[in-house]
Formats: C-alpha cells, sequence, structure tokens
C-alpha cells in the first residue's frame, strides 16, 4: 500500500542550527503513527513542516522530500500548501482557548471554516453542516453548545471544538500535536476514545505527537521516538513500550514505569518523624464563595465543606480535575483568598479572618505555583529573584550569596545560573528554581500546586524525586495538588480526592488509587490511560537523579 504521508531526510535549519536531522517516516492510510519525545526534540516542529506552517526564519533543506498520497509536498510555498490545508490535511493544537478567538461563537468560528473551505454554500447548509460536526465530536446539545464562547466551555469541550473545526473537510491525515497533554485524566480517556472512534469512522491517518507514553499506546500502531532533532527508535507500539532497544528509549519508558513503584518501596528514604501532638496544617469546614459575575446573581461555592489536617513530614496529594477547588484550597491554606466559612490553623495558628499572615507564618509555610515562568519576575536574573524573599521575610544577611548557592546546588543548579534571566533556562530548571527559592527559608510546609503539570515526562519524574530527597533530608511537610493520578500516588503518604468543592474521599494513597470506595474515584481510576506490562524492562538506576549529573538539562 502506497503511503499516505512518506517524509525522506527531512531537515529544518533555523538560524544555522538544525533542529530536526535526517528525519524519515510514513504514515499508511488510516494508521495511526505517534511521535514521541521530550520538548525541544523536533516533533512539532516535524508537523509544522508536513503543514508548511514553519515559524519565520525556519527552512526545509532542499535535499528533503515530502509527499502526501505520492504527490510532492512544496511547504515553502504557501500557494500550494494552502488548497492542502484543511482539506486533504488538518492539524489540532495543543492549547484550544489560544487557537479559538474569544470574540467569536462557536457556531460563528466553524461557520467561518466552513466558508473558506467551501464545503456547504447556503448558510442553513453551514449551520446544518455545523451541528453535524457538534455531534460527530461528541458534544452534547450541539444547538447550544453552538451558541456558546470558547471561554463558557470546558477544556474538553473547547478541544472538540478544534476537532470538529478539523473535521469540517473530512482530511484523510489528521495532526494532532499534544492534544491531551494540559487536560485531566477522564477528559483525556475522552478524547483519546474520541480520536480513536473518529478514525474508526472517518479512516483517516493520524499523526499523534505526544511525551505521554500512556496515551502513545493507547491510541498508536507504531510509535517513532524523537531525541535532540534525530530518530532514535521505531516500531510497533507494543515491541517499543515492552522491549526497548535504545538507551534514550529505556529512560522514556522507565521514568512512568517508576511511577507504578510504591512510593515506601522507592529508592528515596523517608525520614523518621515521631507521632506529632499538632499538624501542621488543620482545615474545618471551610467554605469559599466566587463573587456572583452579574447584579442580583448568586455566588459560585467553590469550596464546601472541606476538611483535613497534615502531619509534620507528612504527604498529602490533593487529587480531582480542573475545578474541583484543589487549587483554591491551596491559596486558601496560605492565607493566599479569604474563607467564607471554617477554620484554618497554620502550626495551630487560626488564620480565617487575618489580612495577611505574619513573617513568622509566612517563612514557615511557602507555595509553588504551575507556571514557573510566571512566578519568575522576566527582569530579575534568577539571583535578584531569589534574594528578594530572604530581603521581604527579614533572613537577609551577608552569607545570602553562599545560601543561594547552595540552595541551587540542592536542585541541582549551579552558580553559573545566577546571572541568567527565566527565559534562558528550560522549563524544568525554572521550576527547579522555584522550588530552591520556596525552599530558602527552610519551610515546615511546601504547598504544591500542580508543579510538574506542564513539563514533560522524564523532568516531571526528576522534580518530583528532587523533592522527595529533599523532603527525605529537612523533614517539611507537603500538600501535592495534582490531576496526574499516578504522580499524586508516587509522591503522597495520604490522598483526598475532590470533586466540585467536596472531598469525596481520602485515605492511604496506595488505597485510594487500588481500592476506591467512592463511586467518583472508581471513575477517576478507571480513566487513568493504562501503561503496558514492561516486564522485561530493567529500570535504570540512573534514570532517579540522585546528583546535578542526572538532571543536567532539564
Amino acid at each position: 500500500m502506497r503511503p499516505l504521508l512518506d517524509i525522506a531526510d527531512l531537515d529544518i535549519v533555523i538560524a544555522g542550527r538544525r533542529v530536526v536531522r535526517d528525519l524519515s517516516l510514513t504514515i499508511a492510510p488510516g494508521e495511526t503513527l505517534a511521535l514521541i519525545g521530550e520538548s525541544g526534540s523536533g516533533k512539532s516542529m516535524t508537523a509544522s513542516a508536513v503543514m508548511g506552517l514553519l515559524p519565520p526564519g525556519a527552512r526545509i533543506a532542499d535535499h528533503a522530500r515530502l509527499r502526501f498520497d505520492g504527490a510532492l509536498l512544496k511547504p515553502e510555498d504557501d500557494a500550494a500548501m494552502r488548497p492542502l490545508r484543511g482539506r486533504a490535511m488538518a492539524m489540532v493544537f495543543q492549547d484550544p482557548m489560544s487557537c479559538l478567538n474569544p470574540f467569536m461563537t462557536v457556531a460563528g468560528q466553524i461557520d467561518e471554516a466552513l466558508q473558506r473551505l467551501g464545503t456547504a454554500a447556503a448558510a442553513r447548509q453551514r449551520h446544518g453542516r455545523l451541528l453535524e460536526l457538534l455531534a460527530l465530536v461528541e458534544l452534547p446539545d450541539p444547538e447550544a453548545i453552538a451558541g456558546r464562547y470558547p471561554h463558557e466551555l470546558s477544556g474538553g469541550q473547547q478541544q472538540r471544538v478544534m476537532l470538529a473545526m478539523a473535521l469540517a473537510a473530512k482530511p484523510r491525515l489528521l495532526i494532532a500535536d499534544e492534544p491531551t497533554s494540559a487536560l485531566d485524566a477522564t477528559v483525556q480517556a475522552d478524547i483519546l476514545a474520541l480520536l480513536k472512534n473518529l478514525q474508526r469512522t472517518l479512516g483517516n491517518a493520524l499523526l499523534f505527537i505526544t511525551h505521554d507514553l500512556a496515551a502513545a499506546a493507547e491510541l498508536a500502531h507504531r510509535i517513532v521516538v524523537m531525541q535532540a532533532g534525530r530518530v532514535v527508535e521505531r516500531g510497533p507500539t507494543a515491541a517499543i513500550l515492552d522491549d526497548p532497544r535504545e538507551d534514550y528509549t529505556r529512560k522514556l519508558v522507565s521514568t512512568r514505569q517508576m511511577l507504578a513503584t510504591p512510593p515506601q518501596a522507592s529508592p528515596v528514604a523517608r525520614v523518621t518523624l515521631p507521632k506529632p501532638a499538632e499538624p501542621v496544617l488543620r482545615i474545618e469546614g471551610l467554605v469559599h464563595d466566587y463573587p456572583a459575575r452579574r447584579l442580583f446573581g448568586r455566588p459560585f461555592r467553590s469550596l464546601n465543606g472541606v476538611s483535613l489536617t497534615i502531619a509534620p513530614g507528612e504527604t498529602l496529594g490533593i487529587l480531582g480535575e480542573s475545578g474541583s477547588g484543589k487549587s483554591t484550597l491551596a491559596r486558601l491554606a496560605i492565607g493566599l483568598a479569604p474563607a467564607a466559612a471554617g477554620e484554618i490553623s497554620l502550626f495551630g495558628t487560626p488564620i480565617v479572618g487575618l489580612a495577611r499572615l505574619d513573617r513568622n507564618l509566612r517563612r514557615r509555610c511557602q507555595i509553588i505555583f504551575q507556571n514557573p515562568y510566571g512566578a519568575l519576575n522576566p527582569r530579575l536574573t534568577i539571583e535578584a529573584a531569589m534574594r528578594e524573599p530572604l530581603e521581604l521575610l527579614g533572613l537577609s544577611g551577608p552569607d545570602d550569596r553562599a545560601r543561594i548557592e547552595a540552595a541551587l546546588s540542592d536542585v541541582a543548579l549551579g552558580p553559573e545560573h545566577l546571572a541568567r534571566y527565566p527565559h534562558q533556562l528550560s522549563g524544568g530548571q525554572r521550576q527547579r528554581v522555584c522550588i530552591a527559592r520556596a525552599l530558602l527559608s527552610e519551610p515546615e510546609l511546601l504547598i504544591c500546586d500542580e508543579i510538574v503539570s506542564a513539563l514533560d515526562a522524564t523532568v516531571q519524574m526528576h522534580v518530583i524525586a528532587m523533592l522527595k530527597a529533599l523532603q527525605a533530608r529537612r523533614g517539611f511537610a507537603m500538600m501535592f495538588v495534582g490531576h496526574d493520578i499516578e504522580i499524586v500516588r508516587w509522591v503522597s503518604d495520604r490522598i483526598a480526592v475532590m470533586h466540585r468543592g467536596r472531598i469525596v474521599e481520602q485515605g492511604p494513597a496506595a488505597t485510594i488509587v487500588e481500592a476506591p470506595a467512592e463511586s467518583y474515584t472508581q471513575r477517576l481510576m478507571a480513566a487513568m490511560p493504562r501503561r503496558p506490562e514492561m516486564t522485561k524492562l530493567i529500570i535504570d538506576s540512573e534514570a532517579l537523579p540522585n546528583g546535578a549529573a542526572s538532571l543536567e538539562n532539564h
């Protein structure tokens, strides 16, 4: 069978640097090929080349050959690519909110796509077609969805709208670039199932770009592994995941396989603490309301009767979908948002009603946010960003530089990073700077709010393994907020499951994941993508960072 897409000897050059090197791959009609690798490996750049959407300054080497259904593609010729884009091939991007027009309804945006593609002439025909498309991607009540704006939809609904627009002209090749990486477990499972059903119904080929091996295992017939712009391994999905040949692939696979190791059996030693008389954090009957968006409207209750405790040295995982109240709970716990009712006690001190925490409480309790780039001032060097909390908390002294260097060393960063700005660091390096900054005050409670959700799989594992190692040495407690079930389990001693502002279940981490009692928790666990058994794989001990060498470049 002739390949639908045939890429041979693809080189992509930006400012004299080859970001994709000698890449060759094929996709047959109706086949799903997963392109996996870390950020910067060249996955999305390859997809952009196929669509003729390379950024300014990027060019394809003359010797490269790209063919679609046997015909030569000319990605650098926009006029030649325009008839193919949206019709023969279409692309779905990672962040639907950045692709959808916030000032247009769903109907307006799909109608605009239909007009541009010329698939239906009359307005009535186009409206009927857009409703068909919304039904095709399994959106409930297509007529109601069509009248909404993007901000009125959930993340999963936004991604379904993007899929509907991409499928408007029934393309033979669909390119999905990280379409599930920012979604919760249940929503991710829904989108993966939808992609599989759509392919079964429409018969299109799928180029699925991801760094999530579980998602690739769910969808792909074959996998191509990329590293630093090169293909390092390729083959059938089962062969790649069960018996990877290359060291890099083995590390990718072992990164997720490590998460299956129960925390008590993990290589990170736990610090032994005496049974505490007083929790570091106690919350009783906590209620939080967001103000009504309209005059005379009702406030939105984001937290409703939440109660929990965290003991010294313990890690409590907060697990749930977007909108369940996890991040709101984290902000209230450290006094960054007001409570409508209930009690919060930090180290035995009630904080509900306080205008702000005193300096001592702020020193003892620190928070790390999801987006490290947003948490660091882009105009400050790393050294200046780390000096700031020392000055604000009254901890500054003549040995500041030495303390900062020691803190960076703890997270496997060197003094050479102090003079850099945030944009000069990778995502993993920025997050480790935020961790080092939070630990400068030697806190007794660290609140981590989705701190690895935006990172690649290997970087995620490096960061959480490093956190556990630091916790073992220093003995601080953690509230670890997340939606990745395996990561939350690996980090946590206990887990509290949140749904619609309430804690529906809490208990030991292994019990919650392996034998959940509540129906919602059972649905959440059932939605978790299952990693294939990799019994032949011996986990490389180097995959768990014990020093700077294993964290280099992450």
